[in-house]
């Protein structure tokens, strides 16, 4: 295995530029991903990984399937520690293929939930958002607008690698909306005015759930095309919840109501 301690090589140069620069993610379509169990969830979910690096220094399992079946590079501990996104890595990070989020890719059961994010922008969110899907078993999550790269490595940290288990769709609004409507799915968007308590609704046919940002709330194509428009009830002074908890509360009454069939 060939071993790797210079900062002036080419391969860790590539690798450092694939962890802090987006557009050299966008252009080469790859990404870099840290961590054992995040690097063999994207081999379950069937995404291509080009190289593995190992830090030989810091403890692992040189026994490892992923270590045996794919081509591997060592790294000496300080420059290990220059490329983790992590705050106690395990010594693995992997060089892997993007995907597209096309809309059209989206497989979805005869009666789906699935959330739909517009225009999120913190990682830190999205990645809640991810786990959240993931725990919950949504159908899909689909962004509408999006601002932040998906590959981004502080999604991929805060998503726990729910962003490899999860499926993901991407598209501009109106794009999501055709694309709801066409697969009559209704539309329950979260706002403050003029809407309903979320558990007023039923959720047990095919339906999307639809979140804003704190900041700016949903755009006008969604008040326009909804089926309704819901509310979570709070007593305190504030009038909105963070992203992540605003589709986690809507989301786990959808389920409830699901396993009460």
């Amino acid at each position: 295995m060939k071993y790797i301690e210079s900062k002036n090589n080419d391969v860790f140069k590539n690798i450092k530029k694939l962890i802090f620069k987006s557009k050299k993610r966008k252009d080469s379509k790859t990404f870099v991903v840290e961590g054992l169990k995040e690097i063999t969830l994207c081999v379950q979910s069937k995404y291509e990984i080009i190289e593995l690096y190992v830090c030989s220094e810091i403890h692992f399992d040189k026994h490892n399937d992923l270590y045996k079946k794919y081509n591997s590079i060592d790294l000496s501990l300080n420059l290990y520690k220059e490329l983790s996104y992590k705050e106690k890595g395990d010594g693995f990070l992997a060089l892997i293929k993007s995907k597209e989020f096309n809309l059209d890719k989206l497989v979805l059961p005869k009666n789906p939930i699935v959330l739909v994010a517009e225009s999120p922008e913190k990682p830190g969110n999205i990645g809640a958002i991810l786990r959240t899907a993931d725990a919950a078993g949504i159908d899909a999550v689909i962004i509408a607008n999006p601002i932040t790269e998906i590959y981004n490595p502080n999604i991929i940290r805060s998503s726990l690698g729910s962003l490899f288990t999860t499926q993901i769709g991407m598209g501009k609004t109106n794009e999501v909306i055709h694309f709801l409507n066409k697969n009559k799915i209704k539309i329950f968007s979260t706002v403050i005015k003029n809407s309903v308590d979320y558990c007023s609704i039923k959720y047990t046919k095919s339906c999307a759930i639809i979140v804003g940002t704190e900041s700016s709330s949903l755009t006008k194509e969604w008040l326009n095309n909804s089926d309704k428009l819901i509310n979570i009830p709070m007593k305190g002074k504030m009038d909105s919840l963070n992203l992540s908890v605003t589709a986690a509360i809507v989301i786990f009454e959808a389920l409830k109501q699901r396993n009460a069939n």
